[in-house]
Order: C-alpha cells, then structure tokens, then sequence
C-alpha cells in the first residue's frame, strides 16, 4: 500500500448527501505560501447552459453564468504535488445554491455558493494536486450561480491545531480528564478506530460487527458507539444493556465509550397524556412527522419540559452509575441538527425550529446534566457539517469538547435519485474547513462514517480527523456500512487496522484513565459559563468602589441567565452582604451557596441571609450555615458537617441566590427587584478562619454498628441512607482488600453493612445493582428499597 502503510506487530495475517461545503471567507488558520495562482473563470472550457457575461463588479470584467445545465473546466498547474486550498469566488442567484466538484476525475462532494449582491470567497481547503496540469470541474447541481475566479494556494506548511483540549466542564472527573489529555496527545498524529453496535433486536446480534473486525483484522476497535435513546425513551424504552455493556468494554477491556441519543418523542405530542405508554409506530425522532417543540423542551413549566426533562433523569442514572464506576463517556446528544442545511433542513426534531431552538437545548441538556444531575464524566461532542450556515448551530466554546463531521460520502444524489459508489476519500478539505470555521479550538472527529477510506491517503491528504466510528450493517447493500465493499473493502478495512496510522483496541495506554498530568477538578475556581441561546437579561457586573478604610469590597457579577456570583476579597467567618429591596418589600432571604470538596466528594453548602430593609445585611458562615448536602440528600452526620464547616471559612466565591421576599404577611410574586449590590469584608475580621475547628472535637475512628436490624441500603451504618452508601458498596467491590469486611481501611464496609447493603434482588450478596438502587432512590426513581 505505499510508504505510509506499516504492519503493526500484533496484528493477524491478511485473514443523504454530505456536501463538503466551504466556508464563506479566507482559511485564516493555514499557513500558506505567498504564491498564489488565480484564474479567471470566463477563461475556462465550459458546455451547457453556462454563457459569458459582463459584469462591472467581476475582475476581470466578466464572469461566467451558470442556469439549467452545463460544466465549468479549469486547469491549473502547480510546481509541486501537494495539498493546496482552492477559492471560489462566486454567488447564488436567488438563493443559496449547491454545486458538484471534482478534481483530477475525483469528486470532491458540493461546494455551497451562498446568495449575495457581491461575489463571496468559498475557501475549499486541502485539495491535492498532481505536480503539473490539473483539472478542476464544477458539474451544475442547483445551478444558478456566478463565478468571477478562482485563486490556488499551498498549504504545505499547514498545521492541525486544537488550542481547546480539556473538558469544558469544569468538575470534571479525573478518569474524564485523563482521556481527553490522550485524545489530546494523539490528535493529529493517528486516527483512533471506532465502531457502532447495532441496537438490539436489529439483524444480527451486538457483538457482528467486532467479532468481523477481529477476524479479518486481527484487532477490535478502540471505541466503541452505544446509542441511549431506547433505554431512556418512556414511551416504550427500557434497559437494553447498554450501561453493562459499556461497563465491560471500559472497565474489561480497557476501551473508550461513546454514545449517542437518538431519543424518540410522539407524533402527536398536542394530544400525549403524560406517562401514557405508546406503540413505536406512533413515535418518531424525525422532524417532519412531530409537532414536538425543542425550544418548549427547554422551557421550564411546559409539558415538553416534564418530558424531556423524564428522559435526562433516567440517564443521568446511568452516567451517574458509570461515573461511580470511574468510566467517562464521549456523549454525543442531539446529532446532525443543521441536516441538509440552512434553518430548516434539519432531519430530527431537535432541529425542526431551527438553530436559536436548537442551541437553546443544547445548553439547557448540558447545563441539566452537569449543574442538576451531577453528571461529571462526559466529554461533550457537538455535529457540525461545512456549510457556510453551519456556525449559526454551534452552542459555544463553553459547550462543547469535540466537533465532528458525520461522513455519509458514498451515496451522490446529484440526478435527484441514490447511487451508490465506492468513494474512499478521506474527505481532507472538509476537515480542514470544520477545523477552520470554529477557530481550531476543538479537536475534528469523524463521528460517524461510512467508508473510512484508507492510512495511505489519510496521511499523504493530511486528513487529520481525531477518530472514526463506522456505522452498523443495517442488514442490506445500501445499509451495511461495515463489510459492504461498496463502503470499505476488505483490503481497505485491514490496511487501516493493520497500520501503525490506526490505533486498536489493544494498543490503548493501561493508564487511559489514570494519568498522572491531570488533577482532581477545584471547585472553587470555577467560573460562570456564557450562553449563546438568546437571553433577555444583560449581564451585571459590580465593582464597588467606596472609600472606607475599615471596608474591603469585592466583585458582584449576574450572568445573562441571572445567576450571581460573588467574590469576596478574601476569606472570612464574617462577610456582610448590601441587598437592595425594592419598594413594597420589608423582608427577603436567600443563600450563599458553595461547593465543599472533602474526602473526595463534592458536597453543597448554603448560607442564609435575611435581610429586612435596603442596606448591608453581616453574614456569619458558621453560624448562619442552613444545610449540606450531598447530591439530592441533606448530611446529618455532625463530623461530616463540622468538618465542612472548617473548608466553608476558607471559600472566596460562592453563588449569591433570593428565596423569598414579602410585604407583612404577602409573599411577593416576582423576586426580579431584588439583588446583592455589594460585597466587603471588615478589615482585621478575616484573619480567624478556625472557628469551626476549634469549637468540635472529632475523632478519626468510625463506630461500627453490629445491630441485628437490616435498614436497607445503610451500608455504611450511619443511620441513613445517601449516595454515601452507594459509594461505600463500589469500593467494597471494587477493592475488597481495604473496604471489604476484612479489609485494612477504618471505614470499610462492616458484617452489618453488608446486610444493609443488599438492597436489590435481596439474598443475592452485595452487587454493583444494589449501589445502582441507592442512587436511584436518591434521583427519586424508585419510591423505597428494596428494589
């Protein structure tokens, strides 16, 4: 197969359309040579119905018209066989058209030409030239267009870059952060292989695809795709395994997890009743055959909401059993939104209200599973496609951890009807052009794919596409994917297993999720996140800067979704708060909430404030301390708290809340008029912060309860039942030599504990099933153990 193809030292003995649409402007990221060919279009061969016109605002004077029919042919010759970005310059008329191109006889998807007055840069990176003549045509598609010229640059001294490579979430797990620094460290140097399972019940079992792989190949795939729609769907869904399934590939086989979401809704949402079990056949993930809202999904208070929101929570059970498994997820919701382009070509109803609904749902689904359900192991993989509306889709840095491109590119529907064709490019320039239109921040995968061409042409193209992840073999010719040599060819399929370019399964780190370059997450330097969806609040910042020397002020800020974020100057027992009460008010309280890491875990902690009149309002962390919890559940245990109370009093930032205002006896029905102005410390206060700690004397050792009563799900006999328990029982799994009965560890799961423990499918031992029934009660899916 060339010089780029090496054997790997395992490895076994040989045993619709998605356009490449390009950007309306310059690629400001390639490094390019000065050289720059440009050809005039009115110079280049065309038949058809393409013409000569005049035109005062084309280059050269005039330009070519493209209308019904006809082909446009340049040739251009280079020095130097490389990789060299092709611009356009032309427009739409009418509207945004589309175009075929091919170079060299090899096509190279559609090049999207959008409507304007003027004549528009469409920027095709990454097309390889022969040294020498070349030809370029572009095929009438839409027709209807101008061309004024075209321009050739290298792009030999191109680079891959991604300046945004840790997760956005910023609690983040260690086992999350640990496999995006690996992504991180192998971008751009080896593609990552990928497979999706089929779902079950489908033509043949889950494990088809794999066993094929590792029987032509001699290697499975280092990632694997699930899908959680099914199982989250209340209509008709129900476990189908995929959390076992994942926790075998990860924690079994050392491989990486990704998944996608396609989530079903009903046809007829207006007349659902809430709850209502219903048939498949009347529901859909399509956008055409619902009239489910995707912006209401996002709106608090609506019937969407509640269901939606259903869905969330069922997941966030999974994630959050993974999680205490130590398993991170590639979590890929709401794919493919743009579809074939524009505000209303989307294929699935998330997109159906177009991009400002869209991006509105993504936020609320990311804001949902991290900030309420706790979930903490995700990496967040947003579609794009390379049309030039494509951007209007994109919910923002803050989002978003990996961008991929869904590669569908041996079907042409340029006649208006499928043909199927063996097309192995690697498709470089649409790569290039995704990794340009969003900044090169984030890492480009190939997030789902039909052919995924071959090493050889992947490295001589530069195509460097993070992972690929080919789709299932849905049971015919034009559906499977995988071992169809329409779409791979056996000799495709190991050449890129088979090549030290591809990364298997059995070649990923033993520490993929161990590393030791990262940390765990602080919650205490985490800052608000921006939201594109449209808002109609403007954020408030407040720096206060009054004159007194007894005072120390910090910084107030309230985003545009109205959460405030306070930070004092420093920390103190003792703050004190300026609260401003509109007229009509003489009492509100609220909270100063913050996040306590101890021994691990995560807990919150809320500080009331009442304030009974305009004016500063003193605060005493210690005493006015209201709650802690952990996840859903108010602590009770005094060490826990006591030892909390001794991280509190070193907090600067914390989130300033309202929770109530009233006029005498009559609660008032907006909160709206009420806000924290203003923040200080009282100089010579803050300097003793070991109140809480000298005030409580605690011991290291835990009481061990040896009661004959069983109080289910107790497992760590304090008396209640939390998520404590839950990851009590993991670790008595997990690591029985320190947490089992006999183990070395002071608080390891005692003789009673265990009795306690069995809380799923009682008489059965102690299993990750009864950690995973403890944290169902704790998200109230089930109403009372056992389960």
């Amino acid at each position: 197969m060339g010089n780029f193809i090496f054997k790997k030292a395992s490895a076994a003995v040989m045993a619709a359309a998605m356009v490449l649409n390009g950007a309306v402007a310059g690629v400001a990221n390639y490094a390019v040579a000065a050289d720059e060919i440009k050809i005039e279009f009115e110079d280049a061969e065309f038949t058809g119905d393409v013409t000569v016109e005049e035109d005062a605002n084309a280059s050269g004077g005039s330009m070519l018209k493209m209308t019904d029919s006809g082909t446009i042919t340049l040739k251009v010759k280079v020095d130097k066989a490389g990789s060299y970005k092709l611009t356009f310059y032309a427009l739409g008329i009418g509207s945004d058209k589309q175009q075929n191109l091919t170079v060299n006889g090899d096509s190279q998807g559609a090049i999207g030409i959008p409507e304007s007055e003027k004549y528009e840069s469409i920027a095709v990176p990454a097309i390889m030239l022969k040294e020498g003549e070349n030809t370029i045509t572009i095929e009438k598609s839409w027709g209807w267009s101008q061309f004024d010229y075209m321009t050739v640059t290298s792009m030999a001294d191109s680079k891959i870059t991604a300046t945004q490579t840790t997760p956005s979430d910023q609690l983040a797990t260690v086992e999350t952060q640990s496999l995006m620094a690996y992504l991180a460290e192998v971008y751009g140097k080896n593609i990552i292989s990928g497979q999706q399972e089929i779902y079950s019940g489908g033509p043949h079992g889950l494990e088809t695809e794999f066993e094929y792989l590792n029987d032509l190949t001699g290697h499975y795939p280092a990632i694997r795709g699930f899908d959680y729609g099914n199982f989250c769907c209340p209509l008709f869904g129900g476990d189908d395994g995929s959390t076992d399934r994942i926790i075998d590939w990860v924690k079994n086989k050392n491989g990486i997890a990704t998944a996608s979401f396609h989530l079903n809704v009903p046809k007829d949402f207006e007349n659902y009743e809430l709850g209502t079990k219903v048939d498949w056949s009347n529901t859909t993930y399509t956008a055409k055959d619902t009239d489910f809202s995707p912006s209401k999904a996002a709106t608090e208070g609506t019937k969407e909401n509640e269901y939606y929101l259903s869905c969330l929570k069922t997941l966030a059970a999974e994630f959050n059993k993974l999680e205490a498994e130590g398993i991170p997820v590639i979590w890929r919701p709401l794919h493919e939104a743009e579809g074939g382009g524009g505000e209303t070509g989307s294929w699935f109803w998330w997109g159906r209200e177009g991009s400002a609904a869209y991006k509105q749902l993504w936020v609320y689904t990311y804001k949902t599973l991290t900030e309420d359900l706790n979930c903490h192991n995700l990496i967040w993989e947003w579609n794009s496609y390379n049309f030039a509306t494509s951007e209007k889709w994109y919910p923002g840095d803050d989002f978003v951890d990996i961008i991929g491109y869904d590669k569908y590119s041996c079907t042409d529907w340029s006649t208006g009807s499928a043909r199927l064709y063996h097309n192995d490019s690697p498709f470089t320039s649409t790569f290039y052009g995704i990794m340009d239109k969003y900044n090169g921040a984030k890492m480009v995968s190939m997030a789902e794919n039909d052919s995924f061409s071959n090493p050889e042409k992947m490295q001589s193209e530069g195509a460097g596409w993070l992972y690929f992840c080919t789709w299932y073999d849905g049971g015919s010719m034009d559906t499977n994917f995988l071992s169809e040599p329409t779409f791979n060819t056996k000799e495709d399929t190991i050449a890129m297993y088979q090549s030290d370019y591809c990364i298997t399964l059995d070649e990923l780190p033993a520490n993929l999720y161990s590393r030791d370059d990262v940390t765990p997450p602080d919650p205490s330097k985490t800052t608000p996140k921006t939201t594109t969806a449209t808002t109609t609040t403007a954020p408030r910042v407040t720096t206060t800067t009054e004159s007194d020397p007894n005072k120390t002020f910090g910084k107030v800020t309230t985003d545009a979704d109205g959460k405030t974020t306070i930070k004092f100057p420093e920390a103190s027992e003792t703050v004190y708060l300026r609260v401003d009460l509109p007229e009509g008010c003489d009492y509100a309280n609220g909270g100063l909430g913050v996040t306590i890491p101890l021994d691990g875990k995560y807990y919150w902690a809320n500080v009331q404030w009442e304030a009974t009149k305009s004016g500063d309002v003193k605060v005493n962390l210690i005493d006015n301390l209201l709650n802690v919890t952990l996840g859903t559940d108010e602590i009770k245990d005094e060490e826990i708290i006591e030892k909390a109370k001794e991280v509190l009093v070193k907090q600067t930032e914390f989130q300033g809340q309202v929770w109530y205002a009233a006029n005498g006896q009559t609660a008032l029905k907006s909160l709206d008029d009420i806000y924290i102005s203003a923040v200080y410390v009282l100089n010579g206060e803050s300097t003793d912060t070991t109140k809480a700690s000298e005030t409580t004397t605690t011991t290291s050792t835990t009481t061990i309860s040896e009661a004959d009563d069983v109080v289910l799900g107790d497992a760590n006999c304090d008396g209640s039942v939390s998520i404590a328990d839950a990851v009590l029982i993991m670790q008595s799994l997990a690591n029985p030599s320190k947490f089992g009965e006999d183990g070395t560890d002071e608080k390891r799961i005692t003789k009673q504990g265990s009795k306690n423990a069995d809380c799923c499918d009682v008489g059965d031992g102690v299993t990750n099933k009864d950690a995973l029934a403890i944290q169902k009660l704790m998200l109230k899916l089930i109403d009372k153990l056992p389960e």
